[in-house]
C-alpha cells in the first residue's frame, strides 16, 4: 500500500491529551480494516499489533505520570520559596485563612512579622553567596525555635520571614517566644571561617478569630514592624490599634498632598519674628500650610512630615521657597529694600540635597530677590548627630550646602536647637547667624518649676549669644513665655502672642512700622 505501518503517526501526540490513546487505537484498527478489504496483505500480525498498542499505552502512561509530577513541582515552586524551601507568602495567606475559617471564634492567632538586623552587612561584606547561606541557617533555626509549636515558617521575601501560630483559647507569651527566637538567632554560623549571627526586629499581631482576615492581620504585623524600626535592633513590639489608626491618617495624608499641591489646598503662611525687648519686626518666617477637606487647617510640621514619606518635600520645599521670596519681593518694591528677612525653614531632605545650592540660585536670579532678603534655616539633626559627629553622607551635604548659601549672601540659621554637642559643633564650624530653639525645650523651660532646667537654657543661650547669635524663643504663646525668655536670654520671639500664621496681608501692618533704610535685621 505504500506506507509503512511499523511506526504510527500517532507517537509524536501529545502526551496527556485527553483521549489520545483510544483515538490513536480506533485509528490504527480503522486502517488496519481498510487494508484487508482492499485485498492488501496485513499490515502486521495480530500479535504484533497488541504489543505495538501496548506499548503505545506504556508510553502515554509514563508521559502523563512525567507531566503530573511536572506539576507538582511548579505547583510547589509556586508556593514555596526557592532559596530556603519555606512556605512563601502565598502559601502562609492561604493557609492562614483556612486557619481562621475551622478554628473557634474566641481563639487567638498570633502571627509574627520578622526583619533581619544588619543583613547587609552580610551581603555587602562577605558577599551575597554568604548572604543565601545565612537565609538558610535562619530558616532551619526559626523551625527548631517552634518545632514544639504548631506553627509555620515563610519566607516571605528578601531577609523578611513570617511565623504563624496556630489559634488557642489563650494568647501566647509573645515576649518569651521573641527572646527565644533572638537567642537562637545570635548562635553564630562559621563559613570559611568567619562566624556569621544576625538579631530580628518582630512585629507581632495577635487577634480573636472572630472577625478577622487574613489579608488585615499580615497588614497589621507588618505595619508594626515598620513603625517600630526607628527604636533599634532586636526589638518586638505588639499591634496597637490606636498608634494603627493615627499611623494611617499620616499615610493617607502622604499619598493624598500631590493632588493638594495641584489642587490650590497647599498655601504658605508668614508670621512675625519680633524682638522679646521691644516688639519689633525682625523677621518673616514662611510655612506650609494645608487646608485640609475633612482635617482643617494642618500645620507646617504635619505637611512637611507627610512631604517627606512620599518624597514630594523637595518639590513642596522649592514651591514654598519661590512663593516666600516672591512675596519678599512684593513687598520691598511697595514698601522699601530696608525690610527684614523672609525666613524659611529647610526640610531634612532639602538641606541635604547636593542640588540645593543651584535651585536657591536659581529662585534668587528668576525672582530678583537680593541674598539678603533670604534666611535660610536648616534642622540640627541634618547636619550633625547628638555625639557631635556629621550625620553621615547627608549631614556632609548638608554642611556644605549651609557653607556655600553664606558665601552667597543668604543669612544662614538653624532650628530645632536643643543644645548638644551637635548643636554646639554647627555653631563653632558654620556661619550660623541665628538658632531657632526647639520646641520641646520651650515647652520644659515654660513648666519648670524648680528653675533647673530654665538656669540649664540660661547657660546654653548665654554661650550661644556670646558667639553673636541671635536666638529665637519658640514658641511664645503666652505673656508669661514672652517674660521668661529675656531672663534665660533670648532676643527674639516666634509665636502665637505676636501673630499666628497667616496670609500676606495680616503682617503689612506690621512691616509698615519697621524704620527707614538700615532698618530691620539686616545687619
Amino acid at each position: 500500500m505504500g506506507q509503512d505501518h511499523t511506526e504510527r503517526p500517532g507517537d509524536t501526540g501529545r502526551p496527556g491529551d485527553s483521549g489520545r490513546s483510544s483515538s490513536l487505537a480506533a485509528a490504527f484498527a480503522q486502517e488496519w480494516v481498510q487494508a484487508i478489504a482492499a485485498g492488501a496483505s496485513m499490515p502486521m500480525s495480530l500479535a504484533e499489533a497488541r504489543d505495538y498498542l501496548s506499548d503505545l499505552s506504556e508510553a502515554l502512561l509514563t508521559a502523563l505520570s512525567d507531566l503530573h509530577l511536572l506539576k507538582q513541582r511548579l505547583s510547589h515552586q509556586t508556593l514555596h520559596d526557592l532559596q530556603t524551601g519555606l512556605p512563601n507568602r502565598q502559601y502562609l495567606l492561604t493557609h492562614l485563612e483556612k486557619v481562621l475559617e475551622q478554628r473557634e471564634p474566641s481563639d487567638v492567632v498570633t502571627l509574627m512579622h520578622l526583619d533581619l538586623d544588619g543583613f547587609s552587612a552580610i551581603n555587602d561584606g562577605l558577599g551575597h553567596h554568604a548572604g543565601d547561606r545565612l537565609l538558610d541557617v535562619v530558616a532551619r533555626q526559626l523551625e527548631r525555635v517552634v518545632a514544639d509549636q504548631q506553627a509555620m515558617v515563610a519566607r516571605l521575601g528578601a531577609d523578611e520571614y513570617a511565623i504563624l501560630f496556630e489559634p488557642r483559647n489563650s494568647a501566647l507569651d509573645v515576649g518569651a517566644l521573641a527572646e527565644a527566637i533572638n537567642t537562637e538567632l545570635a548562635e553564630p554560623h562559621y563559613l570559611d571561617g568567619t562566624g556569621m549571627s544576625v538579631t530580628a526586629s518582630i512585629g507581632v499581631v495577635q487577634r480573636q478569630v472572630a472577625g478577622a482576615e487574613a489579608e488585615e492581620l499580615m497588614r497589621a504585623a507588618t505595619a508594626t514592624l515598620r513603625r517600630m524600626r526607628s527604636r533599634g535592633t532586636r526589638q518586638w513590639e505588639l499591634f496597637d490599634p490606636d498608634l494603627d489608626a493615627a499611623h494611617g491618617v499620616q499615610l493617607r495624608l502622604a499619598a493624598a498632598m500631590p493632588g493638594a499641591l495641584e489642587s490650590g489646598e497647599l498655601q504658605v503662611t508668614y508670621q512675625p519674628v519680633v524682638m522679646l525687648d521691644a516688639g519689633r519686626l525682625v523677621g518673616v518666617e514662611a510655612a506650609l500650610s494645608w487646608q485640609h477637606p475633612q482635617l482643617g487647617v494642618l500645620p507646617h510640621d504635619q505637611c512637611v512630615h507627610a512631604a517627606e514619606r512620599t518624597g514630594l518635600v523637595h518639590e513642596a520645599g522649592q514651591w514654598v521657597l519661590r512663593a516666600a521670596a516672591e512675596q519678599a519681593l512684593c513687598w520691598r518694591r511697595r514698601l522699601g529694600d530696608g525690610l527684614p528677612p523672609m525666613v524659611v525653614n529647610l526640610s531634612h531632605s532639602q538641606v541635604q540635597d547636593r542640588g540645593l545650592v543651584p535651585r536657591v540660585s536659581a529662585v534668587l536670579r528668576e525672582t530678583g530677590l537680593p541674598p539678603a532678603g533670604l534666611e535660610l534655616r536648616a534642622p540640627v539633626v541634618a547636619i550633625r548627630t547628638v555625639a557631635g559627629e556629621l550625620a553621615g553622607v547627608g549631614g556632609a551635604h548638608a554642611e556644605h550646602n549651609v557653607q556655600a548659601l553664606s558665601k552667597l549672601g543668604l543669612h544662614v540659621g538653624l532650628y530645632d536647637f536643643g543644645g548638644g554637642i551637635g548643636g554646639l559643633r554647627c555653631l563653632a564650624d558654620l556661619p550660623v547667624r541665628t538658632v531657632r530653639i526647639a520646641q520641646p525645650v520651650s515647652a520644659q523651660v515654660a513648666a519648670d518649676p524648680s528653675r533647673i532646667l530654665s538656669q540649664a537654657a540660661q547657660a546654653l543661650v548665654h554661650i550661644v549669644r556670646g558667639a553673636g547669635i541671635d536666638v529665637v524663643a519658640f514658641p511664645v504663646d503666652s505673656a508669661e513665655q514672652a517674660a521668661c525668655w529675656p531672663w534665660i536670654g533670648a532676643n527674639w520671639g516666634l509665636g502665637a502672642l505676636y501673630g499666628p500664621p497667616g496670609p500676606p496681608h495680616t503682617l503689612e501692618p506690621l512691616l509698615k512700622t519697621v524704620p527707614g533704610p538700615g532698618r530691620g535685621a539686616l545687619r
